[in-house]
C-alpha cells in the first residue's frame, strides 16, 4: 500500500517553509547578538539591487517553469500516480525557487542589519504559504478520476 501522496506533498511544503522560517529566525538571533558590525553603504546598496532583481527574476521564471511542468503533467496520458509525481517535481522546483531569494534576503539582513531584507524574506515566506498544496486543487489541476484519487491516497 502506497503512502498518501497528498499528505506527502504537504509535508514537503511544510519542511521547505519551516526551513526558510527557522533559517531567518536563526539569522535574526545571530545578528542581534551584537557580534556583527555593519557593512558599508555601497555594499548594502549592491545587495539591495541583487536581492530585488533575484526576487523578481526567480519568481517570474519559477512560476513560468511551474506552469509549464504542471500543464505537461495535466495533459499527460500517464496514470494518476505518474502525473502526481510530475506535479510533485514541479512543486518542489517552484517552492525552491520561492525559497532561494528568501534565504538570500535573510543572509543580506544578517550582513547588513537592514530590515528591508528581513521584510523581503518574510514576503517570500508568505508567497510560499500562498502556494500550499490543497487536495481539491490538485485533483482539478491534474484532472484526476476518483479511482486515481483513491490510489494516490493509498486506499487501493
Amino acid at each position: 500500500m502506497q503512502q498518501n501522496a497528498f499528505k506527502t506533498l504537504k509535508i514537503i511544503h511544510l519542511a521547505i517553509g519551516a526551513g526558510l522560517f527557522l533559517f531567518t529566525v536563526a539569522l535574526i538571533i545571530a545578528s542581534r547578538s551584537g557580534h556583527l558590525t555593519g557593512t558599508d553603504s555601497n555594499l548594502e546598496r549592491t545587495l539591495q539591487g541583487v536581492a530585488a532583481v533575484l526576487s523578481v527574476g526567480v519568481l517570474l521564471i519559477g512560476f513560468r517553469l511551474f506552469k509549464r511542468k504542471m500543464l505537461q503533467a495535466r495533459n499527460s496520458t500517464l496514470g494518476g500516480v505518474a502525473r502526481m509525481q510530475q506535479y510533485r517535481t514541479a512543486c518542489i522546483m517552484w517552492w525552491a525557487m520561492i525559497e532561494a531569494p528568501g534565504l538570500f534576503a535573510g543572509i543580506c539582513y544578517f550582513l547588513s542589519g537592514n530590515f528591508a531584507f528581513l521584510a523581503l524574506a518574510a514576503f517570500h515566506l508568505l508567497v510560499l504559504l500562498m502556494f500550499m498544496p490543497r487536495k481539491d486543487n490538485i485533483v482539478v489541476l491534474l484532472n484526476l478520476t476518483s479511482k486515481e484519487v483513491d490510489e494516490l491516497e493509498g486506499k487501493e
